[in-house]
């Protein structure tokens, strides 16, 4: 009798220790598994980008959309995208936003962000506002800018080689014919006889208004046409197909929508700017303040491939001219 009662009561002690040793190991798994949780949503930085535009295809906004995607392959970041916030009073609301749920960097898609930012960035000071182009003021902002004008010369060495009429037409997006001079002086360069007609669209979308421009600019003569839309640009290379023109594309290369009609694009890859921006803010000194000048070595412009209507003398006559103008021994009016 006395020996089962001590049975048992070893049973009892031995069950509640196995109690213990098994909720310490439960109550310390539990603490690695928070500590690892926790280290790994610190190591995310949290990034909000905001674009004005949608997100389609050939759109500006869809830059912004490549550009999350690029960062948060490459970088330990939370990318949130905002798009189509085109009114003042929206962009303040999606920043509010942004900043309460614990943005470190906040990325305007477009100069059209750097009044607000400017507004908002000496108010949250721990906070990093950026934007593609445009100005900025306070220590906690920057601007990421780069000026492609350098490659547009040889765009338009391409356009002087392909044109018969001599007539040579550049459909912008905005008038930025005085800021953005580099085109219309590589032709006065390379074809210094070509005429050159300048018009735009005044939006980056009007796809409509853009082929009334073009059309006109066909009953002018224009047999080379340098577009620089958006999602406009795929409305006039399917009317320069149709009339037998060349294009310059821009943005991306754009020779899949015609091959035998797109020269060249003037690519300029926008999402490059982000990488730039990440690789700066995990760089040890960070994110500079003020103007960032991107360059050709930061991958956000170039040109694309030329297209079958260029000779390989031709295209190697470019190549030559561009190398000429990297050493410096080129010089454009």
């Amino acid at each position: 009798m006395q020996q089962s009662k001590q049975l048992k009561m070893i049973g009892i002690l031995t069950l509640i220790v196995g109690i213990i040793i098994i909720g310490t190991i439960l109550f310390k798994t539990k603490g690695i598994i928070s500590d690892a949780a926790a280290n790994y949503f610190v190591g995310n930085t949290k990034v909000s980008i905001i674009t004005s535009d949608v997100l389609v295809d050939q759109s500006w906004g869809s830059l912004a959309y490549k550009g999350k995607l690029k960062i948060e392959e490459m970088f330990p970041v939370d990318v949130t995208l905002y798009s189509e916030i085109d009114t003042e009073k929206r962009m303040k609301k999606t920043i509010e936003t942004a900043v309460k749920e614990g943005s470190k960097l906040i990325i305007g898609h477009g100069r059209e962000f750097s009044d607000v930012f400017t507004e908002v960035a000496e108010q949250n000071p721990d906070i990093h506002f950026i934007t593609i182009h445009g100005e900025s003021k306070y220590p906690n902002q920057s601007v990421y800018t780069f000026d492609q004008g350098e490659i547009e010369y040889f765009a338009a060495l391409a356009s002087s080689l392909v044109t018969k009429s001599n007539k040579i037409a550049l459909i912008d997006a905005f008038d930025a014919r005085e800021k953005n001079p580099e085109f219309e002086n590589g032709l006065k360069y390379y074809k210094p006889e070509a005429t050159f007609y300048y018009r735009y669209v005044d939006s980056r979308d009007d796809g409509e208004k853009a082929v009334q421009i073009f059309r006109e600019l066909i009953n002018e003569g224009v047999d080379v046409v340098y577009s620089k839309g958006n999602s406009y640009n795929r409305e006039i290379i399917n009317l320069a197909k149709k009339e037998n023109i060349h294009v310059i594309g821009y943005l991306d290369d754009q020779s899949y929508m015609g091959k035998d009609h797109v020269v060249t694009s003037v690519l300029n890859d926008v999402s490059q700017a982000y990488v730039a921006i990440m690789e700066d803010y995990f760089s040890e000194d960070g994110i500079p303040h003020g103007k960032v000048m991107l360059g050709a070595n930061h991958g956000v412009y170039g040109l694309a491939p030329f297209g079958p209507m260029l000779t390989e003398e031709e295209k190697e006559m470019i190549k030559k001219e561009m190398e000429k103008y990297e050493k410096g021994k080129l010089v454009f009016p």
